[in-house]
């Protein structure tokens, strides 16, 4: 602060009024609000010097806090670009709808449409025979386990 004191009658001949006014109201404020936290905060920094554990804590929170502001920034990247790629898949898929609708015409599109739609169903069909013959072999492996294990205990009981 002496230094600026020093040399503040100096201002007015190098800077040009319109620059001064302003320049000497943020200095005059941004000191007096310098001395202002210094006041307020010396018996703070006071404390932490003469407690270090108080200050070991203020700087874990301070290093979560952070830790947590980085992950968020992250979170927001990366849901930017998952929400980009959702929207540029919607609207591409809509667009390519469209341009096959245009190029097949309306009619050209049921028919598409309606083959595919038999062409997966009998897919699904042929899927879901396998299913259900594979639960039968599988059940009649269980049966004849549990028919074999049921077997031999009764033979054990006439044994005995």
């Amino acid at each position: 602060m002496d230094f600026i004191q020093d040399y503040i009658h100096l201002l007015p001949r190098f800077l040009p009024p319109t620059l001064l006014s302003p320049l000497l109201t943020f200095l005059t404020t941004s000191f007096g609000v310098f001395k202002a936290l210094q006041t307020h905060l010396s018996p703070l920094l006071a404390r932490l010097a003469t407690q270090p554990d108080v200050a070991s804590i203020l700087v874990l929170v301070t290093v979560l806090f952070v830790s947590f502001k980085i992950l968020g920034m992250a979170y927001r990247a990366v849901m930017f670009w998952v929400k980009l790629a959702v929207r540029l898949a919607l609207w591409g898929g809509i667009a390519l709808v469209g341009l096959w609708v245009w190029s097949r015409g309306v009619e050209g599109f049921v028919d598409d449409v309606q083959g595919l739609a038999a062409f997966w169903m009998g897919e699904y069909e042929r899927f879901g025979g396998e299913v259900k013959a594979w639960q039968r072999e599988k059940e009649g492996q269980i049966r004849m386990e549990t028919g074999a294990k049921g077997r031999g205990r009764g033979s054990r009981r006439g044994v005995r």
